[in-house]
């Protein structure tokens, strides 16, 4: 599968940032858009709802005076500072008396935040709350203070949030003087911001406070984990990471031995090419850490991470421990002391290096949809594991070797075989490194594929120990990779063989309809996303392979999150709520795409299930919505679906769950008894329906009662007068 590139569609990352960071905070907060008549909301969070008693349909799209709190403790004064705030774009806290949708009333100091975008004007506006301490408790208003005094007078944590005054009963508003104060809509609000708004925030230095669509801010420092050069150095470090694979056992093995520590003393250090090339790779993988400090990643919300912080915590957590062992020059923190024991922990110590093999083999993954990349890496994993065990081989002869009373051992068997015999007293006597090298590699590979040709035997318990542990090694990778070559390729890569059908017939789509290229990216984007998803595979074809109850069951489960938290469903029966169940679509839809367009039929309900979409009407944002909110239109009371008066696009990565107009009706009227309760307690955040539509849908019922109106009364009168000429 590619490599996850994570959001590449322009994306609202200011506002997503803001909402993560103040949801994690347990804050209350709401964000207004300055841009539009009385800077109507755009998104208020949970935890303020239930601390005002307000729902987010009662909320969305109001006005920013907060005239929907006011009651019989709201002072003029207070009311008009806020207003004055938001008509002069000033960053103020003010105390305020507000009064919840029950009635009670509660003090809170709310802060007005106006947000610049990188032009200079200001185009949102954000509100969060703070406690008000009395004095002689609380000598600051941090939030730690805040939350450790609220526990002590019972004072909740408040937050303002903007909208009008519901129809429901409540205490009696302020007068109408008051109320007319009301930030008209803002095009220029460019004096009396200050750059605390980066302070109260907390987003760093690096994050500008932009409100519109944006490619990720990416520090000129920090490097793509998609981009070219990445690519580049991640095969530079492999080409390494083999290297060391293979040289780092054989000169354990082979090289470090009494003779050649003895002239790399006397010579120095730099006259062995290997110990040269043994020093750039640890140069080349210490750089390598380096790197991976600075290379973003993908989270789990598919977004890409770019901030340093993030990052460096990203890579503690994971490689960073393998990746700086294996770095370490043990050589050369060891060099010069001369030893022989010293001279076998350098070659143990070396071995270290391998640890890097591990990240390595975690990748493989990646290049594993190429049939013959498979055959050529199993191919490559056998010959390695041979070449390990050779070293072994050699090593366990070579130890043996001087503390053997009868020459049995197989050096001594190879050195009599070729006419090489040792000799105690001279050290360069024996075979030469590349006879024996040769030799124990022949014999590692003869005892892996078969059970040996007797030429190269084991004679010491130790060797023959070793053989033992060498046909069981060689009868498992015989018979788990060459016995089931075919096997494991078609188990591993169908669904590859799948994603590559499907990919070129994107492609050969987009070629054929010359598709441009910002939207083909898109396309292939969404497809790549899509596939991982899903893994290729049509849910709604595998469910239609059970029957039919089965899939009511399997799709009440599916939707269990969806009908348990939408308060319009609980007041259905089992049987109503498979019936929905069985009808509900699931929609999935990447960064940046338009869900529904500005004008479109408004043939169903949506509702969001995961990720976050925004609203916009004419370029302009009035609304974003999040989990588990409702968008559409009331169906009940039109007799033909509507259009929409704004699009809706989406965020992040977004399911949606979408009832079909005709198929709710059809469940309700299956149901009728839940059908009232659903419409009375259906909570749309936001209403699509365009209203020029519902005034010319009124103009034309009063056109037709005119006309029939006029009908009837033309009628009574022909009666009328047919009657009176019967009489005369």
């Amino acid at each position: 599968m590619p490599v996850r590139r994570g959001h590449v569609a322009p994306q609202n990352t200011f506002l997503g940032i803001i909402i993560r960071k103040f949801e994690g905070q347990n804050k209350k907060f709401v964000i207004a858009n300055a841009r539009v008549q009385n800077c109507a909301i755009i998104f208020c969070n949970d935890a303020f709802c239930e601390m005002t008693g307000f729902s987010r349909p009662d909320i969305m799209q109001k006005p920013c005076t907060c005239d929907f709190l006011h009651g019989q403790l709201t002072k003029r004064h207070a009311v008009a500072q806020i207003a004055q705030a938001l008509l002069g774009s000033e960053e103020r806290k003010v105390e305020i008396t507000y009064h919840r949708k029950d009635g009670s009333d509660f003090l809170c100091n709310t802060h007005i935040i106006p947000v610049k975008n990188e032009e200079g004007v200001v185009i949102m506006f954000i509100l969060r709350p703070f406690n008000q301490i009395k004095c002689s408790l609380l000598g600051s208003t941090s939030d730690s203070n805040l939350t450790k005094y609220s526990t002590i007078n019972k004072i909740p944590l408040i937050t303002l949030n903007f909208s009008e005054t519901n129809n429901e009963k409540r205490p009696p508003s302020p007068s109408s003087s008051e109320k007319t104060i009301i930030a008209p809509k803002v095009k220029d609000r460019t004096h009396n911001v200050t750059e605390k708004v980066t302070q109260v925030l907390s987003l760093g230095a690096d994050v500008l406070p932009e409100y519109k669509l944006q490619t990720p801010r990416i520090n000129k420092f920090t490097i793509l984990h998609y981009s070219p050069f990445k690519a580049v150095w991640d095969w530079l470090i492999l080409l390494l990471v083999i290297y060391t694979a293979i040289f780092t056992p054989y000169s354990a093995a082979f090289l470090l031995n009494d003779l050649e520590e003895q002239k790399r003393r006397e010579c120095g250090y730099s006259c062995s090419p290997l110990n040269v090339v043994d020093l750039i790779v640890d140069i080349m993988f210490i750089v390598d850490i380096l790197i991976n400090f600075r290379t973003t990643y993908v989270n789990t919300n598919e977004e890409v991470v770019s901030h340093p912080a993030k990052i460096a915590v990203h890579y503690f957590k994971g490689w960073f421990l393998i990746d700086m062992v294996a770095a370490i020059p043990f050589d050369l923190l060891i060099f010069g002391s001369g030893s022989e024991e010293t001279t076998t922990l350098i070659g143990l110590l070396k071995t270290a290096r391998l640890l890097r093999l591990v990240r390595v083999a975690r990748k493989l993954d990646r290049y594993s949809e190429y049939g013959a990349a498979v055959l050529m890496l199993l191919m490559c994993i056998f010959a390695l594991i041979a070449h390990w065990l050779a070293c072994i081989w050699y090593a366990i002869g070579n130890v043996e070797k001087p503390y053997l009373e009868h020459t049995i051992g197989w050096l001594d068997n190879l050195g009599m075989s070729i006419g090489k015999q040792y000799n105690y007293s001279d050290p360069s006597s024996g075979p030469s490194i590349k006879d024996k090298y040769v030799t124990a590699l022949y014999f590692t590979f003869s005892s892996l594929t078969s059970v040996g040709f007797g030429n190269v035997s084991p004679n010491t318990n130790s060797e023959k120990i070793f053989s033992i542990c060498v046909m069981l090694i060689g009868s498992l990778m015989y018979a788990s990779i060459f016995g089931n070559v075919s096997a494991i390729i078609q188990r591993l890569y169908s669904g590859t063989a799948r994603y590559h059908l499907q990919m070129l017939r994107v492609k050969e789509f987009i070629r054929f309809h010359q598709i441009p290229n910002p939207l083909r990216q898109r396309l292939e984007e969404y497809f790549q996303h899509a596939w991982t998803y899903t893994n290729g595979i049509d849910m709604n074809m595998v469910l239609k392979g059970f029957p039919e109850c089965l899939q009511a069951d399997i799709c009440l489960h599916l939707n269990q999150s969806l009908l348990q938290s939408c308060k319009a469903f609980k007041g259905a029966s089992k049987g109503c709520l498979r019936a929905l169940a069985m009808r509900f679509k699931t929609t999935h839809a990447p960064p940046g795409d338009t869900l529904v367009h500005c004008g479109d039929v408004l043939t169903a309900l949506y509702f969001l299930a995961r990720g976050s979409i925004e609203i916009l009407k004419d370029d302009i944002v009035v609304a974003i919505l999040g989990k588990n909110d409702i968008f559409g239109e009331m169906i009940h009371l039109y007799a033909k679906p509507g259009k929409a008066n704004a699009d809706v696009r989406a965020l992040s990565y977004c399911d949606l769950h979408t009832l079909e107009r005709e198929e709710l009706l059809e469940v309700l009227d299956m149901y009728p008894e839940f059908a009232d309760y659903f419409w009375s307690n259906l909570d749309l955040t936001f209403n699509l329906r365009d209203d020029n539509a519902k005034v010319e849908l009124h103009l034309n019922i009063k056109l037709y009662c005119t006309v029939l109106t006029l009908t009837v009364n033309g009628f009574l009168s022909v009666i009328t007068a047919f009657a009176w000429a019967l009489a005369c």
